[in-house]
């Protein structure tokens, strides 16, 4: 049994929240103050305080920022600035979107309310009573607007019922058979002011598939205290951990004062760490099943990792068998540190909370990175990975990400202040093996903290990327702080790096030359597009290529001298824009001549910023800033 889902209405910083879990391990990224917080401590307060229900706080409820009015929207125009003319506001475009949109359901529910009118002084009467509650709603906004109460809901999964409703009767009456072919306990919490009984009050319930509450019996309160025992949540937060109701005996004070040597960085002997090894001998063989068995030929050898694994996976990560080699090691080695870390931070999580035999704890593991040097990130990790546990991860480490099947990801995105989760879902998603392993390639090997960004800039090669940055810069655009990011699609393909930007909800916007390669990588780009929307996701330069486009602008002159070519030997000789601009690739390649360009362009300023690359740093700009609120 573990937990498959989780939704969470106005707690928090979530105002509201739907996410999947993996059985095994759920990494999550995403900005500050986009919910991971929140959702954490919502499953930390329902499962990890023990066996009591959890009684939520007015102070829980989910507070709004201030929402930018829509006429403070950025009003620096890059197009202008450049070609001192006015352009296309993707912004206001937006707004009056959003209004077109209101206007239409407005329009909606007064037809509805006036279908049953039936004479002229009925109909007056509702039109203006109808014009009253617009009016009155227009004044609200509807982003900032809130219920008073607080919505959890955790889905519990089992792929057979037998297993716990033969030792566990508390749960037996509460299962329910879904579509998907699985059992499933539906734990429903509901928290908010009752007038009547003057505070703030919880409710728990236990729901059926149609999400009618089960009939209370006498072993009602039982199943939740099972569920607790089943799947408790365990919080690793290194130093910052509470230890207050952990227990006082010598070898829990013992275990306590060792831990914080370690969360603080404190030296160990080799010692200390095999006395605390010893000590979480029961932790260690039920969590990191036989990690301490005899070394025997076949115990030891490792198997060799498929396609499909090195494709989910591309980071190898440390064998259980390498793992006991290092701990029956002489002397104070980096995986016994690693492991002493684990075995404590689940000691001290578990505090005097007794857990059922069968128990499979959730571990949460808040920005782990933070406490470790990379390669020690990953040692811990290929520790952490194969305990017997459900976990739960928030990361900013780029390297994690790669070492974690792509269908662990989960990307947290605030869009009008609801969050939404993006996955990639093996079952539904177009992406083949081919794309796969180009992903695996190119992002999370080679580029794995694109993850992170708001925005992909698609472009042919190094060139465009030269450029663009350079040009962002005289601009005043931060192109990091900005969350957007530059990646070539050449070698990778265009297809499979739209295909999981738009599954992992990350903004595109693609740049191609205007040959016939360009062109068909504008039609593949166009299908993915939402509406066709080509101003905001597609850039094609009017020439055949970037070069030839930046001849075109007032750079003739850096080409020729690139190409080792005056004015006068030009036309002495008849040479073609196209002839030079080869003959500048052919002496300075084509990342050198970039390097020129960008040099020519730093030095005219804004004013010398051709149009078709302000346009589209505006457009991207408005990808990134629009949907995050």
């Amino acid at each position: 049994m573990y937990l498959e889902k989780a939704k969470v209405v106005n707690f928090r910083g979530i105002r509201k929240l739907s996410i999947n879990f993996e059985d095994t391990s759920t990494v999550l990224i995403g900005e500050n103050h986009w919910g991971k917080t929140s959702l954490l401590r919502a499953l930390w307060m329902v499962l990890g305080q023990g066996e009591k229900l959890c009684q939520f706080e007015e102070k829980d409820l989910y507070v709004p920022v201030e929402l930018k009015s829509y006429d403070t929207f950025p009003k620096e125009n890059l197009v202008e600035r450049v070609t001192r003319r006015k352009a296309i506001s993707f912004e206001a475009e937006a707004v009056e979107q959003y209004k077109k949109d209101k206007l239409e359901k407005a329009q909606s529910i007064m037809n509805e309310q006036l279908s049953g009118t039936s004479n002229a002084a009925d109909f007056l009467t509702e039109i203006n009573r109808f014009i009253s509650n617009y009016k009155h709603q227009e004044e609200e906004d509807v982003f900032k607007k809130t219920d008073n109460h607080i919505h959890i809901d955790l889905y519990f999964r089992e792929s057979a019922i037998a297993g716990y409703a033969e030792s566990h009767p508390a749960l037996k009456p509460f299962w329910y058979f879904d579509d998907s072919g699985a059992y499933y306990i539906h734990w429903q919490i509901v928290a908010f002011y009752s007038e009547e009984k003057d505070e703030f009050v919880t409710i728990h319930n236990l729901v059926n598939k149609n999400n009618d509450s089960f009939k209370k019996t006498e072993n009602y309160e039982e199943a939740f205290y099972t569920i607790i025992r089943l799947n408790p949540v365990f919080r690793l937060r290194d130093s910052r951990m509470d230890n207050k109701r952990f227990s006082k005996s010598k070898k829990g004070e013992k275990i306590s004062h060792m831990a914080s040597l370690i969360f603080n960085d404190n030296d160990l002997s080799s010692e200390n760490v095999s006395s605390l090894l010893k000590m979480f001998t029961a932790y260690l063989d039920k969590y990191l099943g036989n990690y301490n068995q005899d070394n025997d030929t076949d115990s030891v050898r490792r198997n060799p990792r498929n396609i499909d694994e090195i494709v989910k996976s591309p980071i190898s990560l440390e064998s259980l068998s390498s793992i006991r080699n290092m701990l029956t090691a002489p002397g104070l080695t980096r995986s016994k540190v690693v492991l002493t870390y684990i075995a404590s931070a689940l000691f001290l999580s578990q505090g005097d909370r007794v857990l059922d035999k069968n128990a499979s704890p959730i571990m949460i593991i808040e920005d782990i990175e933070s406490r470790f040097h990379p390669s020690l990130l990953l040692s811990f990790w290929s520790l952490l990975s194969v305990t017997a546990t459900q976990k739960i991860v928030t990361t900013n480490s780029g390297d994690l990400l790669s070492s974690v099947p792509l269908q662990s990801l989960r990307r947290l995105h605030r869009k009008f202040y609801d969050t939404v989760c993006f996955q990639i879902d093996p079952e539904t998603s177009s992406l083949n093996n081919d794309d796969l392993r180009r992903i695996a390639f190119h992002i999370r090997m080679n580029r794995p903290m694109a993850f992170f960004a708001r925005t992909w800039i698609l472009v042919e090669g190094e060139t465009e990327v030269w450029i663009l940055t350079q040009i962002a810069s005289i601009l005043g655009i931060s192109l990091a702080c900005e969350g957007i990011r530059i990646i070539e699609f050449a070698q990778c393909g265009l297809k499979p790096l739209i295909k999981v930007a738009t599954q992992l909800g990350i903004a595109f916007h693609v740049l191609t030359d205007g040959d016939e390669a360009g062109k068909k990588y504008a039609e593949v780009a166009l299908n993915f597009i939402p509406n066709k929307r080509r101003d905001r996701h597609l850039t094609v330069i009017p020439q055949k290529d970037i070069e030839h486009y930046l001849y075109s602008q007032g750079y003739d002159k850096t080409f020729r001298i690139a190409a080792g070519v005056s004015s006068n030997s030009q036309q002495r000789k008849g040479l073609t824009s196209d002839k030079i601009i080869d003959m500048a690739i052919k002496r300075k390649s084509k990342p050198g001549l970039a390097l020129l360009l960008v040099d020519a362009i730093q030095k005219k300023g804004v004013e010398g910023v051709p149009v078709v690359f302000a346009s589209l740093l505006q457009a991207v700009r408005a990808l990134g800033q629009g949907n995050y609120i």
